[in-house]
């Protein structure tokens, strides 16, 4: 995307749903008053075309609350105390002063890895299971830190879709559309994450960054984090891998045993590629599908053109889903439904599996 044609304040705008507004009155209206900032427009432009994302500069901001911004620390604090518009000007104030506190950030990535998405891993898992799969490797690209490397350990609370549900010792939790089905997952075997920039669970400062990642008005979100980090590590060993999935994934595949079926997965991380690297990954992963893998991707349909995203049979329950989408050995990928983007909720409805072609 040139420089000229990239509408820094129309990004900003647009870049929180309907849904996440309703429920982030603060970074509503801050990411209004980033909008209208010619500053923190800029900023927007400096960074790599595939990191020019909003949500990049919201982590920088809060990463410098978490460091002690003097300014930013007890703003931060207060949320939930001030009002939405006062906080959202004292913070684009002092970026307009001090806009290094962002700069500085700008060489990083935008890596939630929110562990919510896991619930929604496990309902396809669960009904894969139902189909014939038993055994599974697990190669997440995209994996941050690996915290969706272990869908069948987390515990999941179903709520009822009409309220939330605020227990925050529940690594994961959603709404629920429909069913997701009951019973144990696939066995997974290896557990492989392949990232370009992986973060390490016992480096003080990836866990700050990826606790700045998260929006400080979901402090569940901040509470599922520090519960699966102090579990990890009494899980299994997983490997995370740094490098390009490009360059990676045809290893990887390779490396996995015929024990079990090789399942690549991503969420929000192909909205990140060119055009073209969506083409190109996509024709790789077919291949895969067709020798045997399965491919399962959670990502919105508008920013995955490249990956010919297919036609949904049902509508999204709510404004701005994710879309679920698998592909089962040697079949097209298929929509299985939709999610929200941090996995709050569900609606699964897998289409009647077709016989794979001859």
């Amino acid at each position: 995307m040139s420089e000229r044609a990239f509408d820094a304040a129309k990004f900003y705008r647009r870049s929180l749903s309907l849904e996440d507004r309703a429920r982030l009155p603060y970074y509503g209206q801050l990411i209004d008053a980033l909008a209208d900032s010619p500053v923190a427009c800029d900023l927007l432009k400096e960074a790599r075309p595939e990191q020019r994302n909003p949500m990049l500069v919201l982590a920088a901001l809060h990463y410098g609350a978490l460091c002690g911004d003097e300014v930013l620390d007890p703003l931060y604090d207060a949320i939930g105390v001030v009002a939405p518009e006062e906080f959202a000007s004292q913070v684009v104030a002092r970026l307009e002063a001090l806009p290094e506190l962002v700069r500085d950030q700008l060489h990083r990535a935008t890596q939630t890895n929110e562990p919510g998405r896991s619930a929604v891993m496990a309902a396809v898992l669960r009904e894969l299971k139902t189909r014939g799969v038993h055994d599974v490797h697990l190669i997440d690209v995209g994996t941050s830190m690996g915290l969706n490397l272990y869908p069948d350990l987390y515990r999941v609370n179903i709520n009822d879709h009409d309220h939330d549900d605020d227990d925050a010792s529940a690594l994961s939790m959603l709404d629920l559309y429909g069913t997701v089905g009951e019973g144990a997952l696939p066995t997974i075997h290896q557990r492989i994450g392949i990232d370009m920039n992986p973060l390490d669970p016992d480096e003080l400062d990836d866990v700050r960054w990826l606790d700045a990642c998260l929006w400080p008005e979901e402090p569940e979100r901040a509470a599922r984090l520090r519960a699966a980090l102090e579990q990890m590590h009494s899980w299994p060993t997983a490997t995370r891998l740094k490098g390009s999935a490009l360059d990676l994934i045809d290893e990887v595949v390779a490396s996995c045993s015929s024990a079990a079926t090789p399942v690549i997965f991503h969420s929000w991380v192909a909205s990140y590629f060119s055009l073209n690297e969506q083409r190109v990954w996509r024709e790789r992963v077919m291949q895969h599908v067709t020798n045997g893998a399965l491919w399962i991707y959670f990502e919105h349909p508008l920013s995955v053109a490249g990956l010919r995203p297919p036609p949904s049979h049902i509508e999204s329950p709510r404004h701005g889903g994710t879309q679920i989408v698998v592909s089962e050995v040697a079949s097209e990928p298929a929509s299985w439904g939709w999610s929200h983007p941090h996995g709050r909720w569900i609606a699964l409805a897998p289409p009647v599996r077709q016989s794979p072609s001859p």
